[in-house]
């Protein structure tokens, strides 16, 4: 919620933060100057946002010079470690223009919202208003043919829609592991038999076993 009110050439601003509570922000038209009732820039030369609100609500796109508080300029800390700062550097300024254009449009919507606030007519009105643009900016209510529709989407992919399409069938894909099956037990034993036979250090025998599974020790342990 806000309030303003002129008085000489002063401009007062009422501002209702989210605890419910009221702070006024007095404009200075002639010294071009914003005071906060609630002293934070006196105090901790912080910028409060009441300030930036009212700054917003006038549609400026730079914060005054006197508000930006010696205390965090970076010439502060630049000039005890490199014995001096030029003031006169040139500062490029990078404005996002949607944005910008967005907080307008929100400063003028609240505007016109509390010009009109109690008034059943003017906020009828203005509901209509805001209606026809959003037909006119959305196309609601509009039904668009097959060709603008097809244009539509091409001038939205930025390509035209192929006459003719070629479906080819898919690549035969063979993963790991696929087709195998267990062999049986005559196959184990041909798969076995086929395998070059070792000689066993501990019965002398080749065969396919070796002195950790050699059968003749294993007798001889239990015969023990």
């Amino acid at each position: 919620m806000v309030k303003t009110s002129i008085e000489d050439d002063t401009e007062i601003y009422v501002i209702n933060d989210k605890c419910s509570k009221d702070w006024s922000v007095s404009y200075s038209v002639s010294g071009d100057s914003y005071v906060c009732g609630c002293k934070l820039f006196q105090r901790l030369g912080l910028v409060c946002s009441h300030i930036f609100w009212v700054l917003r609500n006038r549609k400026l796109k730079l914060v005054p010079d006197h508000l930006h508080g010696g205390r965090w300029l970076k010439s502060n800390f630049v000039k005890p470690v490199h014995c001096g700062f030029v003031d006169d550097i040139e500062k490029a300024l990078i404005i996002d223009v949607a944005t910008q254009e967005w907080r307008d449009m929100h400063g003028d919507f609240f505007e016109v919202a509390q010009t009109i606030k109690g008034n059943v007519d003017q906020i009828r009105a203005f509901r209509q208003i805001i209606a026809e643009g959003k037909k006119a900016i959305f196309g609601e209510g509009i039904v668009l043919s097959i060709s603008d529709k097809r244009q539509m989407i091409e001038n939205f992919y930025g390509s035209q829609a192929p006459s003719e399409i070629d479906v080819h069938p898919p690549d035969v894909v063979k993963t790991k592991g696929s087709g195998r099956r267990p062999l049986t037990r005559l196959e184990q034993a041909m798969k076995m038999k086929a395998k070059p036979g070792r000689k066993c250090a501990e019965c002398g025998e080749v065969g396919n076993h070796d002195a950790r599974n050699c059968k003749k020790i294993k007798e001889k342990q239990k015969i023990k």
